[in-house]
């Protein structure tokens, strides 16, 4: 062929070079350069006597820039690649590129040598104790590249891969070992994958906001933003492309505080980049002080002021320090209750768990089965070692079993004999050890609809105060505190939920932010309330005291369905060991009252009011029930929730003291006892002396549940043996005639 020479020419340039010059691909390139040239011979077509060396030259030049090109460890794209043929190009300048692309050659291959591969990665510090990698783009949108066209180069140990090179059609993308993306903006880069971070809208227009108080509150304040030591804020941030950015570290409210002041009040992202210009820096804080003097226009608002703690009053109706339910209530009204509700729980299987050591086993998941093997309720033992099982406590939902059995959680039998509560408690002994310490998941649930507004706020007072006092008496339990305010379908919500946390003070800062408005009709949404409560609260998983109060002046809405779903919910709450007080405020009505004392019942819990003896809010309407103690709500509470959370000690000692007000009351105000009851201390065995026949005797547990019942005592000398019961303290009520008298008795 004519243009060999041009060929010949290339060969003795490269002579000079130390390494022979291989230019990847280039015979096949040359391949098809000659055939062009060979078809336009064949159509006989005069060629140039320059255009041979115009087209090597420019060959020359682009496979030469293509190979330098190939070394820039970058993945970025570079733009098109753009070769301009010109019509006059003389041959001094063929050999000057020549020469200049032999020395290139030269470097590179000395490089390909001496390479030691790195990989670039974003490097993105995390709040949590073990980091989450960056999330892999989603590349299933992306179409496939053309294949790869693989060059080689010739080394002292052989030919082999220089890399991997990808032709696209707007130039050459080198793939290296890093962390690939497509986000244009930082919020797109942090979406995802940052835990703790919520954005709302990825791109250009976005909110960041860090969870914590601030999110739970409905606070659409963004957090503060700190690139490399500059304040500035989320416009900033949006201004800094990815690629520039070398670590991000976000600390939440607690942890920023201490660092930034009262600025970083929604927590801080702090981010390191590349070298940042004089004007980039101007710009951040530019943004930082405009955001600075517009939050300054904004109006504060005022902290709301509660009124003192200890003013509201209350009282306690505990259906387990009765031998009989429902006795109190007259008959025509506790038909319509039952027909209305369904709920009649009245057949009690009481279950008192002891080690061989005499010590409660608590926390023990024990299951009701039927002559089936079919569960029918589900409980879990108490602080006290005590669990409540219910047979029908629901009209929808019979049983005609004739025989009962106890099974531990895996099912296994414990008891093939099984006791109703009138026939006495079925007192088992298993083999666990004392437990020493159990978590407290204390949660609230609020009616915050406008009919409780004339109590609202001394409610939350009384709460808040409640929570302090609890870590101050709990020093060394692990407190976890939730909340759930509710109000009606058409307000504004329906509930309002503060998932579990260690720390009073956030759950301090949501109840204060709470109002009371909606609402209208009598009804509420308490059984949306309950299965918030219920269902979507993070109970804890493992051992724990589960303590629920509901406070509320007005009944679910009624429906069967509703009814369905209340019983459900009420079951799930047995099932996990949630007890449920009920704290029933002003205008709180009959129907209302026999629905929570249910719901008390069938959780192991009691029944609190609010009463008129504080003045405050509107009518109190008292229970249906004998007579109760009178006290201070913040110090019942209080009480409820030491009674209940307070482990007993597992040597020697008694470490539950907190008795029951009605009681307590009756022991202090006994002046005169005609009974004498030794020993006082006692292993198990106690005699009761008296002048008279004693026509019932009742033990109740701390708390005021009975657990044993006697009847007609003679006069003289008796012996009650409370052997198989736990160490703790005990009631002992005598009654002669309609005098009663109560004693405290320690059992070691």
């Amino acid at each position: 062929m004519e243009n060999n020479h041009i060929d010949q020419q290339f060969k003795e340039a490269s002579k000079h070079s130390e390494e022979p010059t291989v230019f990847p691909g280039f015979d096949k390139v040359w391949e098809k350069v000659e055939e062009k040239l060979d078809q336009k011979k064949e159509k006989k077509k005069i060629i140039p006597v320059w255009f041979p060396y115009g087209i090597a030259a420019s060959l020359i030049v682009g496979l030469g820039a293509l190979y330098f090109l190939n070394k820039k460890e970058t993945a970025e794209p570079v733009k098109p690649l753009i070769v301009e043929t010109k019509p006059s190009i003389e041959k001094t300048h063929i050999d000057t590129h020549i020469a200049k692309i032999d020395e290139i050659t030269k470097k590179n291959i000395q490089k390909e040598k001496n390479k030691v591969h790195t990989s670039v990665e974003r490097v993105i510090t995390y709040i949590n104790p073990v980091p989450e990698p960056l999330r892999e783009p989603n590349l299933s949108n992306i179409p496939s590249p053309p294949p790869a066209i693989e060059h080689h180069m010739e080394t002292s140990d052989g030919v082999k891969n220089i890399e991997e090179v990808v032709m696209t059609g707007y130039g050459i993308k080198r793939e290296v070992a890093t962390t690939s993306s497509s986000v244009s903006t930082v919020s797109e880069m942090l979406s995802g994958t940052v835990p703790g971070v919520t954005i709302t809208k990825p791109g250009k227009d976005t909110n960041i906001r860090i969870r914590g108080m601030s999110t739970i509150n409905g606070s659409t304040e963004q957090p503060l933003v700190v690139v490399n030591g500059i304040p500035t804020t989320i416009d900033g941030l949006k201004e800094i492309h990815p690629e520039r950015i070398k670590g991000v570290t976000v600390l939440k409210p607690e942890e920023s505080s201490a660092l930034y002041g009262s600025k970083a009040a929604n927590g801080v992202i702090v981010v390191k980049t590349k070298h940042l210009r004089k004007a980039e820096k101007e710009r951040l804080e530019e943004l930082y002080n405009k955001n600075l003097k517009e939050a300054e226009k904004k109006p504060v608002e005022k902290e709301k002021k509660f009124p003192k703690a200890g003013q509201l009053t209350a009282g306690e109706v505990n259906d387990f320090s009765k031998w009989e339910y429902w006795k109190d209530i007259a008959a025509p009204s506790l038909d319509q209750y039952k027909k209305t509700w369904k709920f009649y729980p009245d057949r009690r299987v009481s279950v008192q768990l002891t080690n061989k050591n005499k010590k409660p086993v608590i926390g023990e998941k024990i299951k009701l089965l039927d002559d089936k093997k079919n569960v029918i309720w589900e409980a879990v033992s108490d602080n006290l070692g005590n669990a409540e099982l219910w047979i029908n406590p629901i009209e929808v939902e019979l049983s005609d079993s004739k025989n009962y059995y106890l099974s531990d959680a895996s099912g296994q039998i414990i008891s093939n004999t099984v006791n109703e509560f009138k026939n006495g408690q079925n007192l088992i002994v298993l083999d666990k050890p004392c437990l020493e310490k159990r978590k407290l998941d204390l949660a609230f649930v609020v009616d915050a609809t406008g009919s409780m507004g004339d109590e609202i706020t001394y409610l939350q007072s009384e709460l808040l105060d409640v929570l302090r006092k609890v870590e101050s008496n709990l020093e060394n339990y692990e407190i976890r505190y939730g909340s759930v305010f509710y109000r009606d379908k058409g307000d504004e919500y329906i509930t309002r939920r503060f998932d579990f946390s260690d720390k009073a003070e956030d759950l301090i800062k949501f109840i204060k932010q709470q109002r009371a408005a909606g609402g209208g009709d009598t009804p509420e949404a308490v059984v949306e309330a309950l299965q918030v409560s219920i269902d979507e609260l993070e109970w804890s998983q493992g051992n724990s005291t589960k303590i629920m109060f509901l406070i509320l002046d007005a009944p679910p809405h009624q429906s069967e369905e509703n009814i369905q779903k209340l019983y459900d919910k009420i079951k799930t709450a047995a099932r996990k060991g949630i007890t449920i007080i009920p704290l029933a405020a002003s205008d709180t009505n009959k129907e209302t009252e026999y629905l929570m004392r249910t719901f008390a019942l069938l959780t192991n819990g009691t029944y609190t009011f609010l009463t008129n003896d504080s003045g405050i809010g509107n009518n109190h309407i008292k229970p249906t029930i004998d007579s109760y103690e009178v006290e201070k709500l913040n110090s019942l509470l209080l009480r409820l929730i030491l009674q209940r959370a307070t482990l007993p000690e597992c040597t020697k000692g008694i470490s539950n003291e907190n008795i029951n007000k009605k009681m307590e009351t009756e022991i202090d105000r006994q002046s005169d006892p005609k009974t004498v009851i030794f020993p006082n201390p006692t292993k198990g065995m106690i005699k009761i002396r008296t002048t008279y026949k004693i026509e019932e005797l009742y033990i109740y547990d701390v708390a005021g549940k009975i657990i044993m019942r006697k009847e007609n005592l003679e006069e003289g000398k008796n012996t009650i043996d409370m052997t198989p019961y736990p160490q703790g303290i005990y009631l002992v009520r005598v009654r002669n005639n309609k005098n009663w008298e109560t004693f405290k008795v320690i059992k070691n």
